[in-house]
């Protein structure tokens, strides 16, 4: 079962320790949180959405905030992300659709011959064209359906979180900005934000 005390008691261990924000993803959350979300605000979310979040996530957005500090550079807000730009937005035109199941129960990728692209282009049209091909293909936003982005890794990775499905609950990794495909995490939401808790005190705890 989530914690939220426990959780809020290691936040609190890792803001004291590490007051110069030295550990990886702290300077853009700086061990805040974001005021929890509204229950009737959450319930006409997933009504609007026509899903129903995880038990422990929703624990997470009710309990101890909306988005905020976390794994990486901190968890979004619910129906956020950091999209291409510097604001957060809406995840409502680049996500599948969150009702229909995940597609995967395994790693997934593209075969390597269709991500390899050829070794010349008669021209830069053809060129274009290739990569226009290939990104439609390895975007393709059923892939993810019944999945929504949950926090940014860097250099465009981002973890997701399922919402739908025989994987609902668990974390996954969309490594496909480096060509890694979809990857599983084999944990849910709590157990990845409490193993992100006590590596983070692990390492700060070593490095003092």
């Amino acid at each position: 079962m989530f914690q939220p005390d426990r959780v809020r008691a290691a936040l609190a261990q890792l803001r004291a320790a590490d007051p110069r924000l030295r550990l990886f993803g702290a300077s853009g959350h700086r061990y805040q949180l974001n005021p929890p979300i509204k229950e009737r605000e959450l319930i006409m979310w997933e009504r609007d959405a026509e899903v129903t979040l995880p038990a422990d996530y929703r624990t997470f957005l009710l309990e101890l905030g909306n988005g905020g500090v976390g794994p990486y550079y901190g968890i979004f807000p619910l129906g956020r992300w950091d999209g291409a730009g510097d604001t957060l937005e809406s995840f409502a035109d680049a996500t599948g659709d969150l009702r229909a199941p995940f597609p995967h129960a395994a790693a997934w990728n593209l075969p390597a011959e269709r991500l390899t692209p050829p070794e010349d282009f008669a021209s830069d049209a053809d060129e274009d064209a290739w990569n226009e091909a290939c990104d439609a293909a390895y975007y393709e936003p059923s892939l993810t359906d019944g999945a929504f982005w949950i926090s940014h890794q860097g250099c465009a990775l981002r973890s997701m979180l399922v919402v739908t499905g025989p994987e609902r609950g668990k974390i996954w990794d969309d490594l496909r900005p480096d060509r890694g495909g979809l990857a599983p995490r084999g944990k849910t939401f709590a157990e990845w934000y409490v193993e992100w808790l006590e590596r983070s005190l692990r390492e700060l705890t070593s490095a003092s």
